[in-house]
């Protein structure tokens, strides 16, 4: 009667309760199931009720709660082909056990639960990353929709979590000096040394000296006293060598020993030095290329080549240039305390040169432009000649006259007219344009050019 008045009263609670609950009296006999126990076992409350408890579940552990009047907690259980998990505790009304209540769960929905959660923190961890890296780059890089250079920064800022060495390759003007910068800044020795060594500006016969340092009269013209080498400099924090190409055979052997051993030795000295140093290098050259030539070591190669990172040119990342312009124009600007717009066919114009000296180059225009600015616009017309002189190429070239950047007609037009003067054949011209002989042929007759083309 006891348990019953209990039932009765919390029944409304009891039936609310996600998991799910079965009762049963002092004689293991079923006496209240609720809505949840049919979700989670898939048996009818009328096949429970009334029925032994190990006779509906075989192995419960109801029936030893009951006899020892003491809860089980966390107990697995399998009832109808479904794993749950338990917790059975006993009703005790004036010192004797009057039944006991199972609260159970499907341990497939505990699982679930579980991988929810796990996904949850993984997505909760994935958008701080990318919050991270939308946000670590500085002044000096733009993250635009170029995958490549994504990619980069990305993996850069992976690079800036671990202290293995890094090989940064790409065209000179690149930024790999910025990037080598973005890794430091944003990995555990940020509150440390960055120090830069350009391995081709340095002459040969003192680069050894600059990296190690030298002692007291190791040389003529020695400082007394002797002095600390750039390894020195950086330890605990980061050393750039900028140009790693451009190191003489000898030396690279002697940097090899120091990244393979820890430990410096100045010119002129006699003991080694333990140092912490994180190595970033980087190359506008072809080391693979320069290993198969024998002017570049391969055991070295490998140990600068730990993490390598590709960045792309200026002309890979055509979709971002005018973010590119807009971050030199803002920076310089700021620096000359200048506030100058650059006008849409200005920005046409810059996007179509090639920047053989990247985004340094890009800078270096821009810095032109705002330097001889008087009306705060840069127009086409204050763009340097070496990009102002595409447009008076493509004037030259398609013989037409226009005042601002041509139309895709005409740059079409010229395409059409240099792969005539480059190649013999229409099946050369529609195989190196990547478009069908159709095309070709359609695109021939719209510019009037048939009967250029000699077959």
């Amino acid at each position: 009667m006891f348990i019953h008045n209990i039932i009765k009263s919390s029944e409304s609670i009891l039936e609310s309760i996600h998991d799910g609950i079965a009762i049963a009296d002092s004689e293991e006999n079923v006496i209240y199931v609720n809505e949840a126990n049919y979700r989670i076992t898939g048996i009818q409350a009328s096949e429970f009720l009334g029925k032994k408890v190990s006779e509906v579940v075989p192995g419960s552990h109801i029936p030893q709660v009951l006899t020892t009047g003491s809860k089980l907690i966390g107990i697995k259980t399998r009832v109808n082909d479904r794993d749950v998990i338990s917790n059975i505790v006993p009703f005790v009304y004036n010192g004797k056990v009057e039944g006991a209540v199972s609260i159970f769960r499907d341990i497939s929905e505990i699982r679930e639960l579980n991988q929810k959660l796990k996904d949850a923190k993984s997505t909760i961890k994935h958008l701080y990353e990318e919050l991270d890296f939308l946000t670590a780059a500085d002044s000096n890089i733009v993250v635009g929709n170029n995958n490549a250079m994504i990619q980069t920064l990305k993996t850069s800022q992976k690079a800036s979590r671990v202290s293995s060495t890094v090989l940064l390759q790409g065209e000179s003007g690149t930024g790999k000096e910025v990037i080598a910068r973005f890794i430091h800044k944003h990995g555990t020795r940020a509150e440390k040394p960055f120090i830069t060594v350009n391995c081709a500006a340095i002459p040969e016969s003192l680069l050894e000296s600059e990296l190690f340092g030298y002692e007291d009269g190791a040389f003529t013209g020695a400082k007394k006293g002797g002095r600390p080498g750039m390894f020195e400099l950086a330890d605990t924090g980061t050393i750039f060598l900028d140009e790693i190409g451009d190191m003489d055979f000898h030396l690279q052997a002697k940097l090899l020993r120091v990244l393979q051993s820890r430990e410096i030795m100045r010119v002129g000295g006699t003991r080694q030095k333990k140092i912490d140093v994180r190595v970033i290098a980087a190359t506008n050259k072809n080391l693979i290329q320069m290993v198969q030539e024998n002017t570049f070591r391969e055991d070295l190669y490998y140990r600068l080549a730990v993490i390598k990172i590709l960045i792309p040119s200026l002309r890979e990342r055509k979709e971002d240039v005018h973010l590119y312009i807009q971050n030199a124009v803002n920076k310089i600007g700021k620096r000359l305390g200048k506030n100058v717009s650059v006008t849409p066919r200005a920005i046409k114009l810059l996007t179509e040169y090639s920047y053989p000296g990247n985004i340094r180059e890009l800078e270096n225009i821009m810095e032109v432009c705002l330097v001889s600015d008087e009306d705060g616009i840069i127009d086409i017309n204050d763009l340097p000649e070496n990009v102002f002189q595409i447009k008076k190429e493509l004037k030259h070239n398609i013989n037409l006259s226009f005042n601002e950047f041509p139309s895709l007609s005409e740059v079409e037009a010229l395409i059409l007219r240099k792969a005539i003067e480059s190649y013999k054949s229409k099946a050369d011209i529609a195989k190196n344009l990547k478009i069908s002989r159709s095309t070709l042929y359609r695109k021939l007759k719209e510019y009037g050019l048939e009967k250029e083309l000699k077959e």
